[in-house]
């Protein structure tokens, strides 16, 4: 099987999966630029293919109204940003409950 079957068997897979998973409709198959010249496609199974700087080679993005395209790099930012340790005040003496059922 060459490249261009093997990709296409790919999308074909990600889009069934897509399809399960998501309630919005692909929009588009986002694919590297060199492959989407190299394989010259428009449209798969349906679906525009579009190419998009940000895909990886040899990989391909779904494009939905549901898409989060990036969200991994907004994670790994948000997990790796410093955390500032909340101070909270604690009176000096001992507190008195009220009364009542605990």
């Amino acid at each position: 099987m060459g490249l261009e079957d093997e990709m296409r068997a790919f999308v074909k897979a990600g889009l069934a999966h897509h399809d399960s998973t998501c309630p919005m409709p692909a929009k588009a198959i986002l694919l590297n630029p060199g492959n989407l010249e190299l394989f010259g496609w428009t449209e798969l199974f349906g679906v525009p293919v579009e190419a998009d700087p940000r895909v990886q080679p040899k990989r391909f993005r779904i494009h939905c109204d549901g898409s989060a395209f990036g969200i991994e790099d907004a994670v790994e930012a948000f997990a790796e940003a410093p955390v500032t340790p909340l101070e909270v005040p604690v009176p000096a003496g001992p507190a008195e409950l009220p009364d009542g059922p605990y």
